[in-house]
């Protein structure tokens, strides 16, 4: 085989081989992307919210603090499943509401009321917050999370991420 052969025969091999590559480079691409959007997306998307009903307003006592639970199903990726929590709601002399999210804003353990302390109290690092939710004790620094609400034909709604 001549030299000018052996250059022509090793452009068409690379040439071929570019080619090849590029190909399938695209049909990966092509084929991967709907992939890993499917399996990934998922997991990007951010947090929603969901107004829950959690019963009539007259039902919650004044000057008292109440823990609210409640649960409904949510869609995690291929899963449904189902979300279950509390809240703890107040209702002062006024019949102002305030709602708290019931996660320590320490190291996000749920926290409890302690009606003896007039305390919301974290059993996982000795937090302790005020019936305003604001930290008195142990390492919280942030005070309790208020939560958006409404009332609605005389019953409570109150937003929740998830």
């Amino acid at each position: 085989m001549s030299r000018h052969n052996q250059k022509e025969a090793l452009h068409s091999e690379r040439r071929a081989f570019i080619k090849t590559a590029v190909l399938g480079c695209g049909a990966a691409v092509l084929t991967g992307a709907p992939l890993i959007s499917y399996f990934i997306a998922p997991a990007m998307k951010k947090a929603t919210g969901k107004w829950v009903d959690f019963g009539a307003v007259e039902d919650l006592m004044t000057t008292s603090i109440e823990m609210l639970t409640y649960e409904f199903m949510v869609k995690d990726g291929w899963l449904v499943l189902p979300q279950r929590g509390f809240v703890w709601a107040k209702i002062n002399k006024d019949h102002n509401i305030n709602v708290f999210s019931s996660t320590c804003t320490h190291l996000a353990c749920n926290v409890i009321w302690q009606e003896e302390t007039n305390q919301f109290i974290c059993p996982c690092h000795s937090g302790r917050f005020d019936s305003n939710g604001k930290p008195v004790a142990g390492p919280p620094t942030k005070p309790l999370s208020e939560l958006e609400y409404k009332i609605e034909e005389d019953n409570l709604l109150v937003y929740l991420t998830f």
